[in-house]
C-alpha cells in the first residue's frame, strides 16, 4: 500500500513539473534565428534590421520550397534599440533569437552618432552574445543585409566566414568581436579598428535576388575595404587596406600573409609569411617616449621568376633583406596614419600605464599630443625558413634548358 502511495505521489509530482515547464517553453517554428543583426541611424532613431533565416519548405510545399529566398529581412524604427525590436513585432510573426547571430553590422551614420546603446544593449540582455562579430558597412546597414552572398545561402554566416578567411590568409583587417572593441574603447588608448564593407561591381539589385544563385559569375561582390577607426564609442576617421595591414603588423595581429616586391632585374618573387611575433615597447627617452618595434618572422619563398641560384646563402640573405624591407614600409605606413588621426590603436598608452603609472598621470590628459611627437625605431629579423620544393624557379630551369640545347 505504502509503494503504491509512493508511486503515485512520484507520478503526480511528474505530471505537475511537465505541465509547469510547458507554459514557458516556445516552439522552434515560432522562433526568427537571426544570422546577421543591422544599426542604422535614421531621423534622429534607431533603424534596427534583422536577416532571419527561412527554413527548408516543408514536405507539403514539396518543389516549391527551392524558388524560397534562403533569409528574410525586416526593419523596425525606435527611439532605443528595444522600443525598436519590441515595434518589430507588428509586422513580424516570429520571437527575434538572437543566440545564433553571427555578425552585426553598423551603419556609416550609426558609427559616427556612436555605438555606446548598441554596446549597453549586448551587455545588459541575455539572450544577446557580445563574442559576435562587428563589421561597418559603407552606407546604410539594412541595404547590406537585403544582399546574398553566392554560393553561401546565410549571407550573415557568409560575412562571417569571410572575415575569418581574411584573417587566416592575409590579415589585412582583424576580426573585431563586440567584447573586444569594448575593451579597446575603454582602455586609456581609448581606440579600436573595426573592418569597413562594401559593394563591388555593377547591378548590385542582383544580389537581392535569388536568381543569383543561377549565374556562376556575380556582376556584384559584397567586400572587405577599409578600417573603420573608432576613438571611445565614435569613428573619427578611416584607413585604406595598407595602413590597415601596418596596424596588424603593429598589433600582432598577423597570422598568414603574403609579400611581393620585383627585383632589379625585372624579376617577380612572393614571401608567405607563416609566423610572425611582434614586440610594441615604449621606452622612455629624455622628454617624450620612443616606440621600439621588434619583429620575428619565420616565411618561405612560395614563388619567384628569378633567374638566379635561390638556394644560394648570398641571393637568401638578399631576400630576407627585401622581406624585412617591405615588413618595415608597411609598419610605418601604419604608424604614419595611426598619428594622422592621433590614435592610439597600438595599445602604448595601456603599457605606459601599466609600466610607468606616475608618467601616465603626467602625459593622459594630453596624451593624442604626446602621442603625434613620438619616433619609432622598427627591427625586423625576417628569415626564410625554406624556397618551396623547386630549387630554382622553373624561368630559370627552362633558360638552361635552352642553353643545354644550343
Amino acid at each position: 500500500m505504502i509503494r503504491c502511495g509512493f508511486v503515485l505521489l512520484i507520478l503526480f509530482v511528474s505530471a505537475v513539473s511537465i505541465s509547469g515547464c510547458s507554459g514557458n517553453r516556445t516552439e522552434l517554428n515560432d522562433l526568427g534565428i537571426t544570422t546577421a543583426t543591422g544599426f542604422d541611424r535614421q531621423n534622429g532613431n534607431w533603424c534596427i534590421s534583422y536577416q532571419i533565416i527561412v527554413p527548408p519548405a516543408n514536405s507539403a510545399i514539396g518543389a516549391m520550397g527551392g524558388s524560397q529566398a534562403p533569409v528574410s529581412t525586416f526593419s523596425a524604427h525606435g527611439k532605443t534599440i528595444k522600443e525598436a525590436l519590441t515595434r518589430s513585432s507588428l509586422e513580424n510573426p516570429k520571437k527575434v533569437y538572437f543566440a545564433h547571430t553571427n555578425v552585426i553590422l553598423i551603419g556609416d551614420e550609426a558609427a559616427k552618432y556612436g555605438i555606446a546603446e548598441i554596446m549597453d544593449n549586448y551587455y545588459r540582455n541575455v539572450d544577446a552574445r557580445e563574442t559576435v562579430k562587428v563589421i561597418i558597412t559603407d552606407g546604410e546597414a539594412k541595404n547590406y543585409l537585403k544582399k546574398l552572398v553566392p554560393p553561401e545561402k546565410q549571407p550573415g554566416l557568409a560575412l562571417s566566414e569571410i572575415l575569418e578567411r581574411n584573417n587566416e590568409r592575409g590579415s589585412y583587417y582583424a576580426v573585431m568581436n563586440l567584447h573586444e572593441i569594448a575593451l579597446k574603447i575603454t582602455s586609456d588608448s581609448g581606440a579600436a579598428g573595426i573592418p569597413i564593407l562594401t559593394v563591388r561591381g555593377k547591378e548590385t539589385s542582383k544580389l537581392e535576388s535569388i536568381d543569383i544563385y543561377k549565374q556562376t559569375s556575380t556582376p556584384a561582390k559584397l567586400k572587405l575595404e577599409g578600417l573603420s577607426i573608432f576613438y571611445k564609442d565614435k569613428e573619427i576617421g578611416k584607413m585604406n587596406q595598407s595602413e590597415s595591414m601596418g596596424i596588424s603588423w603593429l598589433t600582432d595581429r598577423v597570422h598568414r600573409t603574403s609579400l611581393s616586391y620585383t627585383g632589379e632585374n625585372g624579376e617577380v618573387s612572393n614571401f608567405l609569411v607563416r609566423r610572425a611575433n611582434v614586440k610594441v615597447i615604449p621606452i622612455k627617452s629624455s622628454q617624450h617616449y620612443t616606440v621600439q618595434v621588434n619583429v620575428k618572422v619565420d616565411a618561405e619563398l612560395d614563388e619567384s621568376t628569378s633567374q638566379k641560384d635561390l638556394e644560394s646563402t648570398h641571393n637568401i640573405e638578399k631576400m630576407q633583406l627585401e622581406g624585412a624591407r617591405m615588413i618595415k614600409s608597411q609598419i610605418l605606413t601604419g604608424w604614419n596614419a595611426s598619428k594622422r588621426l592621433r590614435v592610439d590603436l597600438m595599445g602604448i598608452a595601456n603599457k605606459i600605464h601599466q609600466r610607468h603609472p606616475e608618467d601616465w598621470k603626467e602625459i593622459e590628459n594630453k596624451w593624442p599630443q604626446e602621442l603625434a611627437q613620438m619616433d619609432i625605431h622598427i627591427n625586423v629579423d625576417f628569415r626564410i625558413q625554406r624556397v618551396g620544393l623547386l630549387q630554382n624557379s622553373f624561368g630559370r630551369l627552362l633558360h638552361k634548358e635552352s642553353e643545354g640545347e644550343q
